[in-house]
């Protein structure tokens, strides 16, 4: 919302710079956007004495004037007709720049037909106070000389506001003001307003059909206006704040608008059927045209202004194209109501339709004001478009909810706040407030905030006024000193944050989506079937119908969506929660980890490098990555057969500790086919709880060896259902002396192996001593006992 400073001030005197103001409403809690001065008077001119005037030469219309402008004297050469000698007129000395819409306009020291000019003496227009430019602008004779302009007319300043919907009562010039009555320590006053009230009553004139909707209405009949321009000065108080002028009629409840925060209505009262208006709801299939030209059908949930058989208005919204005031108007009805917010929102969002009016009375009209605006609007039209009264006010009203009474414990608001407000000084905020003060004693005081104040609603509200008024920055900076009850490895979140940051340091980014989808992507994962999900009762669409099994589904869902815009190299995770509604398998809430990876293994890389494409092993060595840098060490993958989800043959079961923790491999092609990718995509599904749970393993370091190590290869032949992780236990096992590590180089198989069930192994041991280097007799006879166990042991077949 605009304000104006200039209209600020027909309300309550300012006399504070315009930075300063606007700190005074940023501190009170009306935040202001931005500022714009609207001042044209260049703050060099000032007000000088035409002590002479001769004239010219060379020139019938011109003048040489001897003038003073408080410390000196200048010539001047002037073509105004009133330069007289005595007058006191604006003076723009040398180094004057003006802004015109050319350009940027300085007064420089010239020579007029060649008499030398020290400046220029300034007519109202040149300075921009008006359109005059018949002569010079005179000022009052008691002006001191030297006196600058900008001093005897304030620019204006049109500043934004950010208004809260809490405080209805900052949409008005008024109520901003009357917040800076206390702000300023100053008095704010409303204009009084003389209007004889004495015209006979007009039966039937006004009808509330539907009080609930419209509490209060009060209807104005004034005749014999005639339609025109509005005067300059309310002109210049709507251009302040950006709106525009339109007729004298129309700029009044405009000015009434912005000026009260009331909203009003002229309807020409000629085009009503039967001369009078009727709040009611508007029957069904009715239709509108309002002002700005939208056809509108209307429903019972409408309140509409009608006249006899029509609407003629959208209550609260919008005129009707054939209800507002024309070049022909003679008469009017003047419109000053309160409308239910509820009802105006509800039909402002339905049928697309907003204004300023409907603005505040979504967020609430001062009932209080109602009465007075319509009496200064009637007195405005008369005074702006002539005519009078040709009838007493028609109010229509309910009895009004009784205002709150707040008890406010005074020791109270000074512990919230923090800083020693005394007793004296709440009960002057709040009476600079305008709040209502009664039963005053040393321990509180009963406050009955008016009309205009319905954010006012118990204690808490008045200790904030308090602070506000009095000053945030009065609170004293307290030290708060805190206890840590627990250790930070104690927080509930702490396991979850701790896992996150490990998987994106594995390079993974992370994924976020609605916890509720459709059911076919809940039934990708073939653990659930229908009876397992969670459903919703009342679900907006069937694609947001059940709450997620698992996080399968969406982040197939991601990937399809990457791949599709040519993200091909994807590490993407998620860790949230999932849903199950049989506890048989899972709790009803849990959480899941899920990695997804696919693409090329150096997509940087410009060699044959490039073509590598991802396989299980990359995913298997970015999990062990994970859960190395959780320091859990008892690993293992175990082979996994019969899950849907997974390429058969190419998924395993990760067990920790013993307990399985989850799984990973290669998706199923009927998983992968709605990827439309020829690479293939490996998941990895983790219990985060069964990691938390995991005994951490001891982070241990040593020094670096100081003697070589030896290696020996080792090859065999063995049956096809054993894998690597039974031999290297085995090995393990023996505690052959000084073997270091062993790993696994080769796995060989041809069609005869194949037939006989069977595949050929081959591993490299490295043995090192941490004292000296070990001699080939000690190594081979370690590695002739080792083939000697393997053999007779595990049923290899040494090569």
């Amino acid at each position: 919302m605009n304000i104006s400073r200039k209209w600020l001030s027909d309300y309550i005197n300012i006399e504070c710079d315009d930075a300063t103001l606007c700190e005074r409403l940023t501190m009170a809690g009306i935040e202001v956007e931005a500022i714009e001065s609207t001042s044209t008077i260049p703050n060099t001119v000032v007000a000088a004495e035409i002590l002479s005037r001769e004239p010219h030469p060379d020139s019938d219309h011109l003048s040489v004037c001897r003038v003073f402008d408080g410390s000196s004297e200048l010539q001047i050469v002037c073509g105004a007709p009133n330069c007289d000698a005595g007058a006191i007129v604006p003076l723009a000395p040398i180094g004057t720049v003006f802004s015109t819409p050319e350009g940027e306009f300085k007064i420089k020291k010239s020579k007029l037909r060649g008499v030398e000019s020290h400046g220029m003496l300034c007519s109202a227009a040149e300075l921009g106070i008006s359109d005059d430019h018949s002569g010079l602008l005179i000022l009052d004779a008691a002006t001191a000389p030297g006196t600058p302009l900008t001093r005897l007319y304030p620019g204006d300043a049109k500043i934004e506001i950010e208004v809260t919907p809490n405080r209805p009562d900052w949409l008005s010039i008024w109520g901003v003001a009357r917040d800076l009555e206390c702000l300023l320590d100053t008095e704010a006053k409303l204009p009084e307003v003389e209007l004889e009230d004495n015209a006979p009553e007009i039966p039937g004139l006004v009808t509330v059909e539907e009080p609930e909707l419209c509490p209060r209405y009060i209807g104005r009949v004034i005749e014999g206006v005639k339609i025109g321009p509005s005067p300059e000065w309310i002109v210049k108080r709507l251009e302040s704040v950006g709106m525009r002028s339109i007729n004298n009629v129309v700029d009044v409840t405009n000015f009434i608008l912005m000026e009260l925060g009331q909203p009003l209505h002229a309807f020409d009262r000629d085009k009503l059927a039967g001369g009078r208006v009727v709040a009611r709801r508007a029957r069904a299939g009715e239709k509108i045209v309002t002002l700005d030209g939208s056809q509108l059908e209307l429903s019972p949930d409408n309140l509409v202004i009608a006249d006899a058989e029509k609407p003629m208005a959208l209550a609260g919204i919008m005129g009707g194209e054939y209800s507002g005031v024309s070049d022909e108007t003679t008469s009017i009805l003047l419109e000053t109501a309160i409308f239910n917010r509820s009802c105006i929102r509800a039909t402002s969002r339905k049928l697309g339709i907003a204004s300023d009016s409907s603005y505040r009375y979504e967020r609430g009209v001062d009932a209080g004001m109602a009465e007075y605006a319509s009496r200064r609007a009637a007195q405005l039209i008369i005074a702006t478009a002539g005519g009078h009264l040709a009838s007493a006010p028609c109010d229509v009203a309910v009895p009004q909810p009784a205002r709150p009474e707040i008890r406010c414990r005074f020791q109270r608001v000074r512990e919230l706040i923090g800083s020693e407000v005394s007793n004296e000084r709440m009960v002057e905020i709040f009476r600079r407030l305008r709040l209502e003060v009664r039963e005053i004693t040393a321990e509180s005081c009963i406050v009955i905030p008016p009309t205009f104040r319905g954010d006012i609603e118990r204690e808490a509200d008045l200790v904030e006024e308090v602070a506000r008024v009095d000053g945030l920055d009065k609170i004293p900076l307290i030290r708060v000193a805190g206890k840590c009850c627990h250790p930070s490895s104690e927080d509930a979140f702490s396991a979850t944050e701790t896992l996150r940051d490990r998987v994106i340091a594995a390079g993974f980014r992370e994924c976020i989506h609605y916890s509720i989808v459709g059911k076919t992507t809940a039934l990708l994962d073939s653990r659930f079937s229908e009876s397992d999900l969670v459903t919703l009762d009342n679900p907006l669409s069937q694609e947001i119908a059940v709450m997620r099994p698992s996080l399968l589904g969406v982040m197939l869902d991601a990937a399809e969506r990457n791949l599709a815009r040519g993200n091909r190299d994807l590490a993407l995770f998620e860790l949230d929660t999932c849903f199950c509604a049989n506890p048989k398998l899972f709790p009803e809430e849990r959480r899941e980890l899920m990695l997804l990876l696919t693409g090329l293994r150096h997509p940087e890389r410009y060699s044959d490098e490039r073509r590598e494409v991802l396989d299980f092993y990359d995913l298997k060595g970015r999990l062990e990555s994970i859960l190395a840098a959780m320091k859990i060490g008892d690993i293992r993958f175990k082979p996994l057969d019969g899950d849907r989800r997974y390429r058969p043959g190419h998924a395993a079961e990760v067990i920790i500790n013993g307990r399985s923790a989850g799984t990973c491999g290669e998706i199923a092609a009927e998983l992968a086919a709605g990827c439309r990718t020829t690479m293939p995509i490996f998941i990895a599904v983790i219990e985060p709880g069964v990691l938390a749970t995991a005994a951490a393993g001891a982070r241990s370091y040593k020094a670096l060896e100081l003697y070589p190590s030896i290696s020996r290869d080792i090859a065999f032949v063995a049956d096809a259902k054993l894998d690597n992780g039974a031999i290297r236990d085995f090995i393990r096992r023996c505690k052959v002396p000084h073997l270091e590590s062993v790993e696994i180089f080769d796995v060989f198989t041809d069609p005869a192996l194949e037939a006989a069930g069977r595949r050929s192994l081959a591993y490299t041991l490295s043995f090192r001593h941490r004292e000296r280097t070990l001699t080939d007799v000690e190594i081979n006879a370690a590695v002739e006992k080792l083939r000697a166990r393997l053999a007779a042991e595990l049923g290899v077949e040494l090569r």
